[in-house]
């Protein structure tokens, strides 16, 4: 009897200190859910991104660059701010969604849009100075006769076949405008497709255009030398509906930057604009506008980059 009750007890000991083991994973898989743990004295702030992609072509490296240099600025005492990468690529609209329910990211940077900014907290501070908005065009070396800048460009650009992201709000602002334009799901997809002459141009920031097509290092890739685009556009961080804490602290943060010059400094380091103006002769270019479908806002405290030279004709 007394052994019987040696090994009740002895059961319900074991039994305790399972439960008790499991109630402590419990409530440390709780915090680190939170994204945030302790190591002594220093909390750690993890800030969920986007993973890199080889079609990135340096930008990962500029915005999670001008997120940490936010972050840096606002950081509170005894506190250490990290960005972490996510485990899988995701596209546009995929991410923005993750960001509405809290999943995979924390922070995601995209050319803004009215239905972006009901997905997420949109950090109104433009994070390109504007130049987003500049649109030159990729082509295939066998178009380059179907553009000319002496002819009606505008009504001619409408019949040929323009190529965006479909979950870009570049997509709609060209069919907004009249434009013929093909949507596909990725960016491969695209430079496919203009290397088989499936479509007419690619419309593209002038910083992009510039990049990509010395990344892409491909003699039928070119760059249209004629015209040139115009519609607002801005691109932003914008943050989970979970945390508005975290997009107040970045957009500070960027407001600081501004300020005291780093982030001036910082995009300089990665855009070289006068070398993209040399190089696409954006000044003899004939310059079209576009409509954007809904007036897009931003922080009237930005400084947004206008070429001076440039006096837009209505496309």
């Amino acid at each position: 009897m007394l052994e019987s009750r040696c090994e009740g007890g002895l059961y319900s000991l074991l039994a305790m200190l399972v439960f008790s083991s499991l109630l402590s994973h419990n409530v440390q898989g709780k915090t680190l859910d939170s994204r945030k743990t302790s190591q002594g004295e220093i909390n750690v702030y993890e800030v969920r991104i986007v993973k890199s992609s080889e079609f990135d072509y340096a930008s990962h490296n500029y915005y999670s660059a001008l997120l940490e240099l936010a972050l840096n600025k606002t950081e509170p005492p005894s506190t250490q701010t990290h960005l972490v990468e996510s485990s899988e690529k995701l596209v546009q609209e995929r991410v923005l969604r993750q960001l509405s329910v809290n999943r995979n990211a924390d922070v995601f940077w995209t050319v803004t849009s009215k239905l972006r900014e009901k997905q997420a907290i949109p950090v109104r501070v433009p994070l390109l100075n504007g130049i987003m908005g500049y649109r030159v065009s990729l082509i295939h070396q066998s178009s380059l006769g179907k553009f000319n800048k002496d002819t009606d460009s505008a009504q001619n650009m409408k019949r040929l076949v323009a190529i965006q992201g479909h979950d870009w709000p570049d997509f709609r602002i060209l069919e907004h405008n009249g434009f013929t334009t093909l949507g596909t799901s990725n960016y491969d997809m695209i430079i496919e497709l203009l290397k088989a002459g499936r479509v007419d141009y690619f419309p593209r920031a002038v910083h992009e255009a510039v990049v990509e097509t010395e990344s892409l290092n491909n003699p039928n890739i070119i760059v249209e030398p004629s015209i040139l685009l115009y519609y607002p556009s801005y691109m932003f961080f914008f943050v989970s509906k979970s945390k508005p804490e975290l997009a107040q602290r970045i957009e500070r943060g960027l407001n600081i930057a501004r300020k005291d010059g780093s982030f001036a400094a910082l995009f300089k380091k990665y855009i070289n604009f006068k070398h993209i103006e040399e190089t696409l002769n954006l000044s003899e270019r004939k310059s079209l506008q576009a409509r954007e479908p809904t007036p897009l806002r931003r922080d009237p405290r930005s400084n947004c980059i206008k070429f001076t030279t440039i006096t837009p004709a209505v496309a």
